[in-house]
């Protein structure tokens, strides 16, 4: 191989690199939040970021997206977290081409139209948010303390910083396909 095929190869990698650093910085940038804001609010806003930016890594099946639905819903099941940071995180933007709406539910069995449901706490004892979900092609998650079991994405804290786990079996189970560019982020990853 001569000197300037190497140097071909070289720089198309570097270009990939590039690119894949921005991606990760894309994907981690989180909405402006004030520097004054404590720990725990600065937390929530970092999941909530998280659960918009989770959506363009993830293929869901096409029968999930009708072609004539305009909204790309967000839900939120027991104790919510977030209050409005969520709300001013999805505040005019768009997932596939759709506007980007936040719904609170009442009750988890409420969970039609959701394509992403994040579950908080509940003291509920028969709380089971995601069990209605079984088989339908909605990402689901949770804080892995404080939320329900069984979510196919949950939030943890480690060294400081919010990371996740990732159930890719239990995606795939729903018809949901998560982009290696994801998976390769999390702390781990179940494939089973």
């Amino acid at each position: 191989m001569d000197g300037l095929s190497r140097w071909h190869i070289r720089a198309g990698m570097r270009h990939r690199s590039a690119f894949a650093l921005l991606l990760l910085m894309i994907l981690f940038a989180i909405t402006p939040v004030e520097a004054s804001l404590p720990p725990s609010t600065l937390e929530q806003a970092v999941k909530a970021s998280f659960l918009f930016k989770f959506a363009p890594f993830v293929d869901w099946p096409p029968t999930a997206l009708a072609a004539g639905e305009r909204t790309f819903t967000i839900c939120v099941a027991g104790g919510d977290p977030f209050g409005s940071v969520l709300d001013d995180v999805v505040r005019g933007q768009k997932i596939a081409g759709r506007s980007v709406a936040v719904r609170r539910l009442q009750a988890a069995g409420s969970a039609a139209g959701c394509r992403i449901l994040f579950a908080g706490h509940s003291d509920d004892p028969g709380y089971a948010p995601f069990a209605a979900l079984a088989g339908q092609p909605v990402l689901t998650v949770a804080d892995r303390t404080g939320g329900p079991p069984g979510a196919m994405i949950e939030f943890v804290r480690q060294g400081g910083r919010v990371r996740f786990h990732i159930d890719d079996g239990a995606a795939r189970a729903n018809g949901l396909k998560i982009s290696s560019k994801l998976l390769g982020l999390a702390i781990s990853v179940n494939r089973k």
